[in-house]
């Protein structure tokens, strides 16, 4: 068992919805965003990823959903949840590199790879971008087991290390 790591939960403010609808609670909400963040972390840890680039994945956990107008098929949630951190002031103090590889993964974290792949080309930091856009995922795809085990394809994850990491999934259900 991994020890707990001392992170910041998201506000459920952020998830309020352009409807005036509280989404914090649903299952895009508060509980999924934690989940994911720490799966980034841990991962990006795992990965042994600079310090900066685990700061970009905690922060790209936190914020991957926060623009999401319903739990369906919301497939611009993405772009519209980067947009939403800056409309909420919440870059503000955070050093570039960071925002931008956070926000690269937050916008592409829910189309095919191969936008995020072609997107991290362009950043400051390509490898950088690449790798926090990667962890995202597969963070962001461990918690599927929130629907039932069988929910997760682990032919999608996309590093060995997520592998490891469905048991640590389903403790974080618990």
């Amino acid at each position: 068992m991994n020890p707990p790591i001392a992170l910041a939960r998201p506000d459920p403010a952020w998830f309020i919805r352009s409807t005036g609808e509280d989404g914090s609670a649903d299952i895009h909400g508060v509980g999924h965003a934690t989940r994911v963040t720490i799966h980034a972390v841990e991962l990006a840890t795992a990965l042994r990823l600079p310090d900066w680039q685990v700061e970009a994945a905690r922060l790209a956990g936190l914020w991957h959903d926060i623009g999401r107008e319903h739990d369906g098929g919301d497939y611009f949630h993405g772009a519209r949840s980067a947009g939403k951190v800056i409309g909420l002031g919440l870059h503000r103090g955070i050093a570039l590199p960071i925002l931008e590889v956070a926000l690269l993964a937050v916008n592409f974290h829910n189309v095919e790879d191969r936008w995020g792949e072609e997107a991290a080309r362009f950043a400051t930091e390509p490898g950088a971008a690449l790798a926090v856009f990667r962890v995202l995922k597969d963070a962001d795809a461990l918690d599927r087991v929130r629907f039932g085990r069988n929910r997760l394809d682990p032919k999608q994850l996309r590093f060995e290390a997520s592998h490891d990491r469905i048991a640590r999934a389903v403790e974080l259900l618990g």
